[in-house]
């Protein structure tokens, strides 16, 4: 049976907050290899309507846009609750977690060049919470 630790560290997130919108994200480590299996997202939105953005990055990252795999999850019920499993690939690399206010269309986007809209069709504004941290091995925790 696999033996899993749940890590919350404070060396492995930076908050910004510009409303009453929070988030914490924690890990959960596999108790037996020190190798984090999951993130685990908890958070309350204080709009109806927002977006969270999901981003990891394998080790040694050259472009986060075309290197990184992405994924937005709409928020419509003010609450935050998401288990993400962490792929091997990205052992040993990152994360970035956002909450944003609006998804704003390709076509309705007034950027003079916006690489996410071109590649994606859209873009998310307004951030609200972001958290970043590593994916690398914890020593000491393995047996």
């Amino acid at each position: 049976m696999k033996k899993y630790l749940l890590f919350i560290g404070l060396f492995f997130h930076l908050a910004i907050s510009q409303t009453d919108s929070s988030m914490t994200a924690q890990i959960v480590v596999n108790a037996d290899t020190g190798w984090p299996v999951k993130v685990i997202l908890n958070g309350y939105v204080q709009q109806d309507n927002a977006w969270l953005g999901i981003s990891f990055y394998p080790y040694n990252t050259q472009n986060p846009e075309t290197d990184g795999t992405h994924q937005i999850i709409q928020i419509t019920d003010h609450s935050i609750s998401k288990e993400i499993d962490v792929d091997q690939k990205f052992l040993d690399g990152s994360f970035e977690i956002a909450l944003w206010e609006k998804k704003v269309d390709k076509v309705d986007c007034t950027l003079d060049y916006c690489y996410w809209c071109k590649a994606n069709g859209f873009h998310l504004d307004g951030l609200l919470v972001y958290k970043s941290g590593l994916l690398t091995q914890l020593n000491g925790y393995a047996k």
